[in-house]
């Protein structure tokens, strides 16, 4: 090989390293980087037992029992915090009206979140 081709590889294989460098710290970045939910989940959580156990199951050690509504530990492993706050403003068919204050859905949201497996 030639100097020049040397040159030419050595320069594709440094671009090639940085790239992937570049693609492990943003994975890695994204994998640390757990958006911050506002609200008191222990107060979530109290509320989650006095309002939602009716239909729900609100715990880990109760998963699977609820009547027929989703479990809360599976709604936080399905749905974000922001879907979550979207869906307790809306209407719901089968579910009670409940108006929540917003720092009330704060704190729900928190506790579901919080139920999330790592």
């Amino acid at each position: 090989m030639t100097l020049t081709r040397w040159a030419y590889f050595i320069l594709i294989v440094a671009l090639i390293l940085s790239a992937l460098l570049f693609v492990r710290m943003h994975v890695a970045a994204a994998q640390g980087a757990t958006p911050a939910v506002k609200g008191d989940a222990e107060a979530g959580r109290h509320m989650a037992q006095a309002w939602c156990t009716e239909c729900h199951s609100v715990q880990w050690e109760t998963a699977g029992t609820g009547k027929f509504a989703p479990d809360f530990t599976v709604a936080a492993g399905r749905r974000s915090a922001r879907w979550l706050h979207a869906f307790l403003r809306r209407p719901h068919v089968k579910m009670p009206d409940f108006e929540f204050e917003p720092d009330a859905a704060d704190n729900l949201v928190a506790y579901i979140v919080s139920l999330k497996r790592r």
